[in-house]
């Protein structure tokens, strides 16, 4: 609490200022903006200002470790321009020709300066509105305004001047009206503070923006950073030529290449040569009224060749990496006059814990702004948070038709592993996960070794129990399927044979190779049933089959347990004997259900 006699002296006859600017402006550096949506504001006037093309220029420095980082940015665009009364305002704090207007991208005249000053200290701008005028300058410099407030003179922003354009920008700027925007003592872009270099930085900006205006660059907006034209980049995947479908296109290609080459059948299906677009599936377009006016939700299923085989996709896999699938787990794009204000999640939405399959799920909501306040929006067009009411409808809608959506991508999942297994066998999807599984699990204590002959003709003889058949005609799916067992720990087959043997095991150099009797009673009353079950469409199977196969199941798991201990009951002293083995069944028998799940 200041004390009486020093409150005296603060006193004056005269008002203060409500904010000293300089002191203000430098707190309101923090104001959270990413580099690309700090870039996004300044792009958003270009627009408004009618501009066909924007271009985006960064100049480099070299940092003492020798990495290179972002020190001045340019922003160009060929819009109409500011005459001179508004150019001098436009670096005004809050002043906006479109203010608080519902039916332009901006309304609050402060995300273009805010967007500046969280990156650099300097903000330069040129204008003109046609070719025969020259290009009108206006500036604002932090650390002058801090020394002008310091001497006790008011800050403000100069009346225009026509200051020459910087030579680095001469060859960019526009032949008829245009608006050159220039951040310049940019020190918040130093070394590993936004990125690990500026090659990074940029490969940033250029995916971010390609989302955000994704519907401008579609319609023909030109956005170019350093010479590179940017492609939409469509989280839905319903817009053709994406940057997404032209990296599929690179992708395939070098892969069909190899398998013609090698002669190996590929794991999931290729697309065809000619094929250049990769639509997803539209699961939902649904219109939500909202008081008088109304939003539009979206969701569509990635389109196979994305999906591809379960357990391709992970974090270092390359089209996982180039298509971003990890960012769209869950993601939710908000669009607000046909432009991305953000790309989010929101906590307990789809009222499950989100899973890695709803990375291949577009969701995308769309609403002019008129409702801003329905969907949080603030002053810098970020942290969307839907009111409670339009929450719960969303969150009704999702319950709907994200649970579609996952049947769809099982579905794709489901035939591929059909189509795989023909050459691989019935539980290859197991034994591929039992292998990720096995890396922490004790080792094998089996000391049995083979010559590579003996290994050789094991391994086609259980290709001959896998694809049985005329040898000449199954030669190339044998040889596709030794290929693909080389590497795994378990091998499992269903097989016919013989007898009342339910599993033989074998042992060779570490591997566990263990055929199921297809002719046993517990394989053709259980096991094929549910097989028929798990690889049918759901709405093929009638909650009677469901049911029947179900409790049969439960009867042949308790039988098999009792068979198990009748068995056991047939050794003189089965304790002895048999307890190590009970102890490691039980064991292996949970480590593996802990970490194998949903893979058929």
């Amino acid at each position: 609490m200041v004390s009486q006699a020093t409150s005296t002296k603060l006193v004056s006859g005269e008002k203060i200022p409500i904010v000293l600017t300089g002191h203000a402006l430098q707190s309101l550096r923090d104001s959270g903006y990413s580099l690309p949506a700090a870039l996004g504001e300044v792009i958003d006037n270009s627009l408004e200002a009618n501009a066909n093309n924007i271009t985006l220029h960064f100049e480099e420095s070299q940092s003492r470790s020798g990495k290179r980082h972002i020190h001045r940015i340019t922003m160009i665009d060929d819009g109409d321009g500011m005459e001179l009364d508004i150019l001098q305002r436009y670096l005004q704090l809050g002043f906006s020709t479109r203010y608080m207007q519902t039916d332009t991208i901006g309304k609050y005249g402060v995300g273009a300066k805010l967007a500046a000053l969280n990156y650099g200290q300097r903000i330069d701008v040129w204008s003109r509105t046609s070719k025969d005028e020259p290009w009108y300058h206006v500036h604002f410099d932090l650390e002058e305004a801090l020394q002008e407030e310091k001497k006790g003179e008011t800050v403000g922003i100069a009346p225009p001047d026509t200051e020459p354009l910087p030579k680095h920008i001469v060859s960019f700027i526009p032949q008829d009206s245009g608006t050159i925007v220039l951040w310049s003592k940019v020190e918040r872009l130093e070394e590993g503070k936004k990125a690990p270099d500026a090659r990074a930085l940029k490969a940033e900006i250029t995916h971010e923006l390609s989302r955000m205006f994704r519907y401008f660059l579609d319609d023909g907006i030109k956005i170019c950073v350093d010479g590179t034209n940017l492609l939409p980049h469509d989280p839905l995947m319903l817009m053709e030529g994406t940057w997404g479908d032209q990296f599929l296109v690179k992708y395939y290609s070098p892969l069909r290449k190899s398998f013609e080459k090698t002669g190996i059948k590929p794991e999931f299906p290729l697309p065809d040569v000619t094929k250049t677009h990769f639509p997803a599936k539209r699961i939902a377009r649904e219109v939500i009224n909202i008081g008088q006016s109304s939003c539009k939700l979206t969701i569509t299923v990635y389109p196979s060749e994305v999906i591809r085989k379960k357990y391709a996709t992970n974090k270092k896999d390359e089209l996982t990496k180039n298509l971003r699938l990890e960012e769209n787990m869950g993601a939710i794009s908000f669009i607000r006059l046909n432009r991305e204000i953000n790309y989010t999640t929101l906590p307990r939405i789809f009222g499950e814990r989100v899973a890695s399959s709803h990375r291949f799920i577009g969701i995308e909501i769309s609403f002019q702004p008129e409702l801003d306040a329905y969907f949080g929006v603030r002053n810098v067009k970020r942290g969307v948070e839907p009111y409670d009411d339009l929450k719960g409808q969303l969150r009704d809608l999702f319950s709907k038709y994200i649970p579609e959506a996952l049947n769809c991508i099982n579905e794709v999942w489901g035939e591929v592993s059909r189509k795989s297994n023909d050459h691989q066998g019935e539980h290859y999807p197991l034994l591929e996960a039992a292998k990720e599984a096995n890396r922490t699990m004790p080792k094998s204590r089996v000391k049995v070794t083979v010559d590579s002959n003996q290994k050789e003709r094991i391994i086609e003889d259980l290709a001959r129990d896998a694809l049985p058949g005329n040898d000449e005609e199954k030669q190339e799916e044998r040889q596709q399927y030794c290929e693909s067992i080389k590497d795994l720990p378990f091998i499992v087959e269903s097989v016919d044979f013989p007898g009342n043997l339910l599993i033989d095991t074998q042992h060779i150099d570490g591997q566990v190779i263990i055929r199921i009797n297809t002719r046993h009673r517990f394989y053709r009353e259980m096991w094929e049933p549910l097989r028929s079950i798990a690889t049918a469409l759901p709405e093929s199977i009638s909650s009677d089959e469901a049911v029947k196969a179900a409790r049969r199941s439960i009867e042949a798991l308790t039988l098999l347990i009792i068979a198990y201990g009748k068995a056991e009951s047939m050794d003189e002293n089965p304790r002895q004997h048999f307890s190590d083995l009970r102890s490691d069944w039980g064991k292996f028998t949970d480590s593996l259900m802990g970490k194998v799940k949903d893979v058929i």
